[in-house]
């Protein structure tokens, strides 16, 4: 983006800030709370591009947390679902209707305002357009009142979709959107024009610095806090903690990646620094590969899971802060998470025990079992094609095909799916594996679960979006659907609980280890830190609670 198109942006709004300044009594209560925040730094290892556009949505990650984007809805620290743009909404008893009402101040970052035209606008385009899956079944949308609109499905799909809305639903300006004919490409200079409650204002790509200042318009859950956000990007995140170690930056945010804990130890006991430990929702997973033998044989993938060594596996994961995890794979901090379920345990003899049982024996003396009719019993270790990552799933194949050696079954690498991640996800959606391990992030843990990935069958013919599972099982299929459609948090609980229980009973699929995450930030400048687990301090409502200490 051009610095002139800043120019304008800032020309526009100067009488809008001007309008907004605080009186007398506010700034009274403000003192007593402590001061505005003038400039908050924030630190990321994502780079950030010249493409801000809100089609793409991922320029630094932060438009996950609401910034310049208005999102219709944020989810809290428990996970429960709060109006963001949305000022209420509602849901029908059925789940088929959704009503919710929208502000009447709030203005687009050209100084347009926001109109009930542009929220009509957006379901199309979401529905039609962007042909968004949560919105498959809506039906209608239609302005039912005063600043309030009901959105109408043909399947009880209001809680699913609303559900899905957190991290990536958001109003989008009529006066830009329509009539372009291919948003995926469209990066024009108002390309990044949001409602959100901060605009930005300049991006150096040189020196991967974006600059945003806060619209007091768009103050969707009261008084913003924090007047000016700068981003800064860094190389890697000890660049980064020797920054926040040096107050260059008072906290940090990366999606799904928290600061490695090699990185955290090397800086316990540095002063003003809280390091965000929370317990992580996302988990590393193995899925058996239930299409090929021998991982058809339920015997055989009960002894993997006997065998995997858990002490190891979390020591590679999160060091010293891994734990070993439940045979209902989620970790405790998901919802619906079953404690009554099992811890996984290493257990070398009873693994071997089961593979006697079902006939896999060294008949040649070799050190390897052989399949029960006498052929070579060899199984494929395939690990999720990752850039960023590739060491760490490099370590986690190590321990567990030395797991796997441990009780006489031979292993190999699936070097074709390492070297093309076009060729990895080709064999995943053709089930060209035995054993791969895989990644749920905590976005997808929240509401859609580790499960997904699990899934061999769509609910609809031609839906094969992330169908990478190996397990066909109507059972499963039917209680996976029943849970991400849920009407409710009890339905939904009520069949995530179904859905781990047949993880334990059947092992089509195990997570490798529970994690603490790490979102460090300063404790010496500002109060009203919300660490919300899996995500750090840097969240929707941060904007509105973030304070300079007082004096």
């Amino acid at each position: 983006m051009k610095n002139s198109f800043f120019k304008i942006l800032s020309a526009a709004f100067a009488a809008l800030v001007l309008s907004a300044a605080c009186s007398k009594t506010d700034l009274a209560q403000q003192a007593q709370k402590g001061g505005h925040v003038e400039n908050l730094v924030i630190g990321t290892n994502l780079a950030q591009q010249n493409d801000f556009s809100s089609q793409r949505q991922r320029p630094d990650a932060l438009q996950y947390n609401a910034l310049t984007q208005a999102h219709f809805v944020y989810s809290d620290k428990n996970g429960k679902i709060h109006p963001y743009f949305f000022k209420s909404f509602s849901i029908s008893k059925d789940a088929k209707q959704l009503v919710f009402t929208f502000p009447s101040t709030a203005v687009w970052h050209d100084g347009k305002p926001v109109t009930k035209d542009d929220i009509l606008f957006t379901f199309d385009f979401m529905k039609n357009v962007r042909k968004t899956g949560s919105l498959k079944n809506l039906e209608k949308w239609e302005i039912t009142g005063e600043n309030e609109c009901t959105l109408t499905f043909s399947e009880p799909d209001a809680y699913y979709w609303i559900n899905n809305a957190v991290l990536s639903a958001f109003v989008f300006p009529k006066h830009v959107w329509e009539g372009v004919e291919d948003y995926r490409q469209y990066n024009g200079k108002d390309a990044a024009l949001g409602c959100g409650p901060y605009r930005l204002v300049s991006l150096d790509k040189d020196s991967q610095t974006s600059v945003y200042e806060a619209v007091p318009q768009n103050a969707f859950l009261g008084e913003l806090t924090v007047d000016k956000i700068t981003v800064q990007t860094y190389s890697g995140e000890d660049t980064l903690m020797f920054a926040m170690a040096n107050g260059e930056i008072d906290a940090m945010f990366n999606y799904a990646n928290s600061v490695d804990v090699t990185v955290i130890d090397s800086f316990k006991g540095t002063d003003g620094i809280d390091f965000g430990e929370s317990d992580y929702a996302g988990n590393y997973q193995v899925t058996y590969g239930m299409e090929r033998n021998p991982c058809t044989d339920i015997a055989f993938r009960k002894a993997c899971r006997l065998a995997f060594d858990y002490g190891k596996l979390a020591a590679v994961i999160n060091g010293s802060y891994g734990t070993a995890p439940g045979a209902g794979i989620i970790p405790p901090s998901c919802k619906g998470f079953d404690p009554s379920l099992p811890i996984l345990k290493t257990d070398i003899k009873e693994a071997a025990r089961l593979l006697d049982e079902a006939g896999y024996k060294d008949i040649n003396g070799d050190g390897f079992r052989e399949y029960p009719d006498g052929s070579e019993l060899k199984v494929m270790v395939t690990q999720q094609f990752s850039t960023r990552n590739k060491e760490l799933f490099n370590r986690m194949s190590d321990v567990i095909m030395a797991s796997l050696k441990n009780i006489g079954v031979k292993t190999y690498v699936d070097e074709e799916s390492l070297r093309n991640d076009e060729v990895w996800e080709q064999n995943i959606i053709d089930g060209n594996y035995d054993i791969s391990i895989g990644y749920t992030t905590s976005g997808m843990a929240q509401y859609t679960s580790a499960f997904r990935y699990f899934l061999a069958d769509p609910r609809f013919e031609g839906e094969n979006t992330w169908i990478w599972g190996t397990f066909h099982n109507d059972e499963f299929k039917d209680t996976f659907f029943a849970m991400q459609r849920a009407s409710d948090d009890e339905t939904y609980i009520k069949n995530v609980r179904k859905l781990q229980a047949m993880a334990n009973d059947v092992a089509f699929a195990q997570a490798l280890c529970w994690e603490k995450c790490f979102f460090p930030y300063r404790t010496d400048k500002y109060e009203g830190w919300d660490n919300y687990p899996s995500w750090g301090v840097i969240h929707p409502t941060t904007w509105f609670e973030l304070r300079t200490i007082k004096k």
